[in-house]
């Protein structure tokens, strides 16, 4: 058998593989540059996973890596990726996600994290494998690990209304920060709590993975800018004035912690979660 139907019916596969082809023959700058950097690791691209096209996957390890251009920013595409993102998930697919900058600006890093994700067992959720010895703290300390992690997750109560964002540490559970109540949106509390951790562990010469649930939140990182429709008035300009820093600091600092997606089907609620659903 093929090996494009391990992942897709006959019948998609079909109907789908001339848009593949098609996709493989127009491939952005960025697709073929990562294309060359990992086609020696025997990566797949432009291939069918049921009823999607992803740019590129590592069949055995069941890993999917998309680049994304300007146009996943836009609130409809940011809806049509959460979907497609969660499929996945629930099939057993991890996704990594990268901007056309972020692959053709950093793409050392970019292929060393891919190979890294490809090459650690992923088989349990988070909470039981993030467990390691001698990582730093985020008290203090300076170095990498993969074996901790910084959970964010940010709450409103209406649109807008009183929102907060905070950060709680794997394994140990404990709160590293909080800020709010404050007037604001729920993907402005997402957006600024993945800004505010990645500032501190910068802060700080800390580098572990930090998982976030919302897909917004994510894609508004990696564009470097909040597609908020906030209005600024009285009552909102203190979280809008934390929006515009934090694109600030997005613009100047280069970051390589990896942002990943908290699957929350599989794993539960993520830990930071303010539990008001």
């Amino acid at each position: 058998m093929k090996r494009q139907f391990e992942t897709s019916s006959p019948d998609v596969y079909l109907l789908l593989k001339e848009f593949a082809r098609e996709n493989r023959k127009h491939a952005t700058d960025a697709e073929k540059w990562l294309w060359e950097h990992l086609r020696e690791h025997k990566v797949l691209r432009q291939h069918i996973v049921g009823d999607y096209i992803v740019d590129f996957i590592f069949l055995n390890e069941k890993l999917v890596i998309e680049v994304d251009g300007g146009y996943h920013a836009e609130e409809q595409q940011i809806e049509y990726d959460e979907l497609r993102t969660s499929w996945l998930q629930r099939h057993g697919f991890r996704v990594l996600r990268f901007t056309n900058d972020e692959v053709l600006e950093n793409t050392q890093h970019v292929v060393d994290f891919i190979m890294a994700e490809k090459n650690k067992n992923t088989a349990s959720s988070p909470q039981n494998s993030l467990s390691g010895n001698g990582a730093p703290s985020l008290e203090g300390g300076r170095g990498e690990s993969l074996s901790q992690a910084l959970c964010v997750d940010g709450a409103c109560s209406g649109n807008p209304g009183p929102m907060e964002y905070r950060g709680v540490h794997l394994p140990s559970g404990k709160e590293v920060f909080r800020v709010g109540p404050m007037l604001g949106t729920n993907n402005i509390a997402e957006f600024l709590a993945i800004v505010h951790a990645l500032a501190l562990m910068k802060q700080k010469g800390i580098s572990m993975p930090i998982y976030s649930d919302s897909v917004s939140g994510q894609a508004w990182v990696r564009n470097k800018k909040a597609k908020t429709t906030l209005a600024l008035n009285a009552d909102t300009a203190q979280v809008l004035n934390l929006v515009e820093r934090a694109e600030k600091w997005l613009r100047e600092n280069d970051f390589r912690v990896p942002i990943l997606k908290w699957d929350t089907e599989k794993w539960g609620e993520i830990p930071a979660d303010f539990g008001r659903k």
